[in-house]
C-alpha cells in the first residue's frame, strides 16, 4: 500500500509518497509567492490550490495507485469563498497587521482571561477570528457573499472532496474554538459577529473527508477511490512524526517560523497572564495524541501519519 502526505506551508506545498514500511518513494514541491508590505502580508489562496494540483499531477503520473492522502497545513490563514470554494479575496498571513484593533475589541468585551480559558490562546491579532472581523468591517460585500470560511487545510480538503471539515488542532488557531467542549464557541463568535455556519465542521485529527471528486481525480491521475484525510496543523504533525508522544519530549522546528511543540500530561494553567498557546485539546495521557492519529494500518485509510521516531 502506498500513502501520501500533503503539507501546505506558508510559501510552498509538498507531496511525499511512502510505502507500507514508511520508506519515501518520491516527493514533489511547488512554491508560491507571498506579498509583504507595511500594511499587508498576503498570499493568494488560488496560487496555493493551483500548486497543490501541480504536485498531485506530478506524483499521480509516477504513483497513481496510492490509497490515501493526509493533508496538513500552516495555521491561522483563511479565505472566504463562494459555494464552490472559489476564493473571494487575497488571504492574510498570520503576520498581517490587520486584526489588531478587532482583537482588542474582543478582549474589552470578553476579557483576555476568558478567551484564554476557552481557546487555550493568549488573545492576539495573528489569529483568524480578528482578521475575519476586519474583513467583515472593511470588506462587507466579501463577507456577505461568503458561503465558507476555510483555513488552508480545509480549503484544500474541500476542493478535493467537497467536504468542509477542519481538524481540532487547526481549528484552535482561529481563536474561536473551545478546547474544553471541542466545538466552536458560540459566545466568542457572537461577540465577533461571525456566523458559525460559515465555518467547517470540527473533526478529530485523522478523520477521512471522503474520496477524490471525479474532476480532481481526472486532473491528477489518481483514483476516485483515493481517501483524503484531515490530519492536523503542521507543527502537530511534525511532533507525531518525530515521536513526541509524552511530556518528556518536545519538538523544536524551524521553517518560516520557529516553534516549540510540547505534550502536556495534564491541563496547564490558562488565563490572561498564562504564557504560551495550546494547539488542539490538552490531554491527560499522551497516548491519546498518538491513538488519535495512528489508524491507517489498522485497516482503514484515515490518516497518513506513521509515528515512527526519526521518520518525517
Amino acid at each position: 500500500m502506498k500513502i501520501a502526505g500533503l503539507d501546505i506551508g506558508s510559501t510552498g506545498c509538498k507531496l511525499t509518497i511512502f510505502d507500507s514500511d514508511g520508506s519515501c518513494l518520491g516527493k514533489a514541491y511547488r512554491d508560491y509567492p507571498v506579498k509583504r508590505t507595511k500594511t499587508a502580508h498576503e498570499v493568494e489562496a488560488q496560487d496555493i490550490i493551483d500548486s497543490v494540483f501541480e504536485v498531485m499531477e506530478e506524483m499521480g503520473r509516477r504513483h497513481p495507485d496510492i490509497a490515501g492522502i493526509g493533508v496538513t497545513s500552516f495555521g491561522e490563514t483563511f479565505v472566504l469563498t463562494d459555494k464552490a470554494g472559489c476564493p473571494l479575496h487575497t488571504a492574510m498571513l498570520y503576520t498581517d497587521p490587520r486584526g489588531a484593533d478587532e482583537c482588542r475589541a474582543l478582549e474589552e468585551e470578553l476579557g483576555s482571561a476568558e478567551i484564554a480559558a476557552v481557546t487555550g490562546l493568549k488573545p492576539h491579532g495573528m489569529y483568524s477570528l480578528p482578521k475575519i472581523m476586519w474583513i467583515k468591517g472593511h470588506w462587507p460585500e466579501v463577507y456577505r457573499r461568503a458561503e465558507h470560511i476555510l483555513l488552508m487545510e480545509d480549503f484544500v480538503v474541500f476542493l478535493l472532496t467537497g467536504t468542509a471539515q477542519i481538524d481540532y488542532s487547526l481549528a484552535t488557531r482561529t481563536m474561536a474554538f473551545d478546547i474544553n467542549t471541542i466545538t466552536w464557541n458560540r459566545k466568542i463568535l457572537s461577540v465577533a459577529g461571525v456566523d458559525e455556519r460559515l465555518l467547517s465542521r470540527p473533526v478529530p485529527s485523522g478523520t477521512a473527508a471522503g474520496t477524490l471528486l471525479p474532476e480532481a481525480a481526472k486532473r491528477t491521475g489518481f483514483s476516485t477511490r483515493l481517501q483524503v484525510v484531515s490530519v492536523s496543523q503542521d507543527q502537530v504533525a511534525g511532533a507525531v512524526g518525530a515521536g513526541v508522544f509524552d511530556s518528556g519530549k518536545a519538538l523544536e522546528c524551524a521553517g518560516t517560523v520557529e516553534c516549540l511543540t510540547p505534550v502536556y500530561d495534564g491541563m496547564p494553567p490558562l488565563g490572561g497572564n498564562a504564557p504560551g498557546q495550546l494547539r488542539g485539546r490538552p490531554v491527560c495521557g499522551a497516548r491519546e495524541v498518538r491513538d488519535l492519529l495512528l489508524f491507517l494500518y489498522r485497516g482503514r485509510a484515515d490518516t497518513v501519519v506513521r509515528g515512527h521516531p526519526g521518520k518525517g
